[in-house]
């Protein structure tokens, strides 16, 4: 959370549009419209984003294995492999903030469509794993107040 707090003024409001702009029309219009100012703000935002990549893939992985200590079978089970999975969308964010800070030396379309379904496959694997992690989370805490066990 500090980190996100960090990041808030180095990061313009409309930086997950960019993330899924297809097009280099839009792509162009969108940097014109940030300016060189704006830009600079984005290249920022990028490069913290590979600190951060970092940070939340850690903790939702964290989250994942304390769903796993809390629960045993299935949800023991999946626990430790989201934890490993979740990895998946870090690197899905590394390669979709290298294409982002090419775009923003020359803007490619190739680039472009690349960021675009890096950036939908990390959002939906870290859906689907906070999902997990709440959902995992409040079964394991519900069997260990029925139980009495951890």
């Amino acid at each position: 959370m500090g980190w996100m707090l960090l990041m808030r003024p180095v990061t313009p409001p409309d930086i997950v549009k960019f993330e899924f702009i297809r097009t280099v029309g839009a792509a162009s219009g969108m940097l014109a419209a940030w300016g060189e100012a704006g830009i600079e703000k984005v290249r920022l935002s990028l490069y913290l984003d590979f600190v951060f990549l970092i940070l939340y893939c850690q903790t939702i992985s964290l989250g994942c294995r304390l769903v796993a200590s809390l629960n045993a079978g299935v949800f023991a089970n999946a626990g430790l492999l989201f934890s490993r999975l979740i990895w998946i969308a870090g690197a899905c964010d590394l390669v979709e903030n290298i294409a982002l800070l090419l775009t923003l030396q020359k803007v490619n379309g190739t680039l472009l469509e690349l960021a675009f379904w890096m950036a939908g496959i990390k959002f939906v694997w870290v859906g689907i794993t906070i999902l997990f992690v709440m959902v995992g989370a409040g079964a394991g805490v519900s069997r260990v107040f029925l139980t009495g066990r951890p």
